[in-house]
């Protein structure tokens, strides 16, 4: 078995560059204009405006896959604690088509009846709902 002999020093900045470069890549890259647009065109500026009302002035979700979208409420804290109740109890696909369900505005089926677009959107529900964690530190 070959040892490794680098000095840790190195080993950090190997780690630290690693990191860098996933934080760039994790940096939204696309143009949203274009998917704005078709959410726009399908569901009406006026329909989403209201959603948004409705919800306090809070973002909207809008998921696409290939031609298929569905616009989702903003998620409150007691969804969200569902969510990890679900995850808990039920196992992550099934939390993600329960809080699905609960958000769901309107939008196309196959988002859920397809495999291959429910594991598209499962993956970013996911990301939505941990993507937005508050800074904490012990002091």
């Amino acid at each position: 078995m070959k040892k490794n002999t680098q000095p840790a020093g190195n080993l950090n900045a190997i780690f630290a560059n690693r990191i860098a470069k996933e934080a760039e890549k994790a940096k939204p890259t696309a143009d949203t204009s274009d998917a704005k647009a078709a959410f726009i065109a399908r569901f009406g500026q006026e329909q989403l405006d209201k959603w948004k009302q409705e919800h306090g002035g809070r973002e909207l979700v809008c998921l696409k896959v290939d031609n298929d979208m569905a616009v989702l409420r903003p998620p409150t804290a007691d969804d969200l604690g569902d969510y990890m109740t679900a995850i808990g109890t039920n196992g992550m696909s099934k939390a993600v088509a329960f809080i699905m369900q609960q958000l769901w505005l309107e939008g196309d089926h196959p988002l859920v009846e397809d495999e291959d677009k429910f594991i598209a959107v499962f993956l970013q529900i996911n990301n939505i709902l941990e993507g937005k964690k508050a800074d904490y530190f012990r002091f």
